[in-house]
């Protein structure tokens, strides 16, 4: 895992990306490159993301640190004219938060100032987001500014106006969904046009993720390697629920959305919290099917399958 000391280039660069859809409303296989590029990037140190950013087009840049409910979590903020990334790391450890896994669900208009009730999320992950609510707002709003407050706003009805995109992998990826959810159930109103994620963990109880996909389903694709087991928890017995459009990632590693193999892993039963705990301390973001590289040469390795996608 990098912080300050560790990995500073983010791969190979020299195949030039297809172009970022900032105004896309639909999925969109190009931008899904962009945004696992930029999720796997949130795992170098500030450098190394900042260039990976830079590299991409995006020169304004905001490194952030979430260290206080999590070690070695961080994430970042990069923005150009068009378009502005929110993007978040996982932790190098899963027990890191795996252990918050038995922290009781609370509302989500606890965590947050303003926040409608919209029913119960993560303890853990929630406070992650919330105790650095105010640097993730700032940072965004540096890399992307409001438009002025003031009467006059002629044009910005008629012209096209930059977009917001969150992505991450494993813990990254549940933060990236609750800073959408935050964006757009509190106080702290922005538009938010996707959210990608790779390998996330659920977030909430099925009375948030109910009123999360009432605003935000049609913009949010969770992609799901194979048997990744972080997809599953917490578990859907504690009444913990999923967000988004789920992409699948089968044992052949093609593309399917809400695939057999999926709902047959699903049904295999994991007695408990003990059992996967066990499991769990031989997984770290760079193993097996968790791991970020594999997303990321997913996601590139298969750009026509996933542009065909068919979304209801």
């Amino acid at each position: 895992m990098a912080n300050g000391t560790g990995k500073t280039n983010g791969g190979n660069q020299d195949t030039p990306p297809p172009a970022f859809e900032p105004q896309t409303t639909r999925f969109s296989a190009a931008n899904a490159l962009r945004l696992s590029t930029l999720a796997n990037a949130a795992y170098l140190d500030r450098p190394g993301a900042q260039k990976v950013a830079n590299d991409l087009g995006l020169p304004q840049f905001e490194w952030i640190d979430l260290t206080e409910q999590f070690r070695d979590l961080y994430g970042f903020a990069a923005g150009c004219d068009d378009y502005a990334v929110l993007a978040f790391r996982g932790t190098d450890d899963l027990k890191d938060w795996m252990t918050n896994l038995n922290a009781a669900p609370a509302r989500f208009s606890w965590f947050f100032e303003g926040a409608r009730e919209v029913g119960e999320v993560h303890s853990g992950f929630t406070l992650a987001v919330r105790d650095s609510w105010k640097a993730i707002a700032n940072a965004v709003d540096k890399v992307m500014p409001r438009p002025p407050a003031t009467p006059d706003l002629k044009g910005l009805s008629t012209s096209a106006q930059p977009t917001l995109w969150l992505t991450g992998h494993s813990l990254g990826g549940a933060l990236a969904v609750l800073c959408g959810a935050a964006f757009s159930m509190t106080t702290t109103i922005r538009l938010v046009s996707g959210v990608y994620t790779f390998g996330q963990p659920r977030v909430g109880l099925f009375n948030f993720c109910n009123n999360y996909n009432q605003l935000l389903r049609s913009k949010t694709f969770r992609f799901v390697n194979k048997e990744d087991l972080v997809p599953r928890v917490p578990f859907r017995g504690w009444d913990y629920a999923d967000v988004g459009n789920m992409i699948h990632f089968d044992s052949a590693g093609t593309p399917v959305l809400e695939s057999l193999q999926w709902r047959n892993f699903l049904s295999r039963s994991i007695e408990g919290f003990k059992e996967f705990f066990n499991i769990s301390t031989h997984f770290g973001a760079d193993v097996g099917d968790h791991d970020y590289r594999q997303y990321g040469n997913l996601v590139a390795t298969h750009q026509d399958e996933l542009a065909g996608l068919s979304f209801a």
